[in-house]
C-alpha cells in the first residue's frame, strides 16, 4: 500500500533517489537512523501517534506528528531537548538542508530585531562549515531544486514559533517533559 500523504510522497522521492539519501545525510538527516529508534520512547501530551522518519549525527530523532494529510515535524533530542520545529516535511528539510544546522538555529533567540542576530550567528557557522565543505552552497541549491524546498531564511521565524509550543513538548515514557529548544517569547 503506498503513502498517499504528502510526507510519504516526498519521501518516497527521497529514497528513490540514492544521490538525494546520501546528500541528505551529509546535511545529517539520516533516513538509515530510523532503524535505531529515537533517543527514548516518547510521545506527545495530546497522544497524537509519532512517526520517525529520520535520525541525526548527535542521536536526535525527527518524527512526523498525527494522521493527517500534511503533518507537522517534531525534534527529539538527545540530550533532552525537543520540539516541532516545521508545519510540514516540505519545511522541516528546508531548515535541514538551508541551515547550519537545527540546533544553531535555535541557540540564538529571534528576538525583535527581525531576526538579524539570528541570521549572523548562522552566517558564521556557515562560513565554518564552507572550510570543510566549499560545495556546501551549490549543494544546498540542488537538493532545493529537486525536492522543490522553500528557502529556509524565510522559515526561521515559524521556527521559533512553533518550537516554543508547550503543546508540542515530546514526553518520555518516565513522564519527563522535554525541554524546549528555544525560549519562550518574553522569556
Amino acid at each position: 500500500m503506498t503513502d498517499e500523504r504528502a510526507e510519504g510522497l516526498l519521501l518516497g522521492r527521497i529514497a528513490d533517489e540514492p544521490w538525494i539519501v546520501d546528500l541528505l545525510r551529509r546535511f545529517d538527516f539520516d533516513l538509515d537512523r530510523v532503524a535505531d529508534g529515537p533517543p527514548e520512547a516518547v510521545h506527545l501530551p495530546s497522544g497524537e501517534p509519532l512517526e520517525m522518519i529520520a535520525g541525526d549525527a548527535s542521536g536526535g530523532a525527527f518524527m512526523l506528528v498525527g494522521t493527517g494529510v500534511t503533518r507537522p515535524v517534531l525534534y527529539v533530542g538527545s540530550e533532552g531537548e525537543g520540539g516541532l520545529i516545521a508545519a510540514d516535511l516540505r519545511a522541516a528539510l528546508a531548515l535541514v538542508v538551508g541551515l547550519s544546522s537545527v540546533h544553531d538555529a535555535t541557540a540564538v533567540p529571534y528576538g525583535d530585531d527581525g531576526g538579524a542576530r539570528l541570521r549572523e550567528w548562522l552566517a558564521r557557522a556557515d562560513e565554518e562549515i564552507r572550510e570543510d565543505w566549499p560545495e556546501l552552497d551549490a549543494e544546498r541549491a540542488r537538493l532545493r531544486q529537486a525536492l522543490d524546498l522553500p528557502e529556509a531564511d524565510g522559515l526561521l521565524e515559524a521556527l521559533h514559533r512553533l518550537a516554543a509550543d508547550e503543546d508540542y513538548r515530546p514526553v518520555s515514557d518516565a513522564g519527563d517533559r522535554y525541554e524546549a529548544m528555544v525560549d519562550a517569547p518574553g522569556a
